[in-house]
């Protein structure tokens, strides 16, 4: 007799193709949970080192905030101390100005000629005063004019009192004191007359 084979085979194909689905789909599942445990794993390392270098550069800022607090006080310091640096070499530049600017005005003006007001603002001087006459007044400015100390003569007016019987002339005179004799601080370097 031939061999038949009576088994469900058929069922036990279908029970192992079964099994073996089963299997494959835990070990799919497995393997899934140990990839996303790893790049769980992963990104937290990730970001526990960008963590880590942000505290680090927090750090470094911090450090240097305080730097550029530092030097930004050793700048103020430092530019104070120019200031009084600057204020004693005005001072020890034209300490002797007054003097010069005097005895010049002493050795320019010429008898007949005398002032009724003198101010000086910065190296700008202004006078107010009489003449006995013209020719008087015009030799005090060509003195000024040829004078070392003084440069820029400005005659700005000239009122004559006829009423008078000596007949003198009232002027305002202005000129600039000469920067070698006392230089003007207060124009910025390279603009001074």
């Amino acid at each position: 007799m031939p061999h038949i084979n009576l088994l469900p085979w058929r069922e036990a194909q279908r029970q192992q193709h079964k099994k073996n689905y089963l299997t494959m789909l835990v070990a799919i599942g497995v393997s899934m949970v140990l990839l996303m445990f790893a790049v769980s794993k992963t990104m937290d390392n990730l970001i526990a080192t960008q963590e880590n270098r942000n505290q680090f550069l927090t750090a470094e800022l911090v450090k240097i905030d305080a730097q550029i607090g530092e030097i930004k006080r050793i700048r103020q310091s430092k530019d104070a101390i120019e200031q009084r640096m600057t204020l004693i070499e005005q001072l020890e530049v034209s300490r002797n100005a007054a003097p010069i600017v005097l005895d010049e005005l002493a050795r320019v003006v010429p008898p007949g000629v005398s002032f009724a007001r003198f101010s000086r603002t910065i190296n700008r001087v202004e006078i107010n005063g009489v003449s006995d006459s013209n020719n008087r007044l015009a030799n005090f400015m060509r003195n000024v004019s040829d004078s070392t100390v003084f440069n820029d003569g400005e005659l700005s007016s000239i009122v004559a009192d006829t009423t008078a019987a000596d007949a003198v002339s009232e002027f305002k005179l202005k000129f600039n004191i000469s920067p070698n004799i006392a230089p003007d601080f207060n124009q910025p370097q390279g603009e001074a007359k």
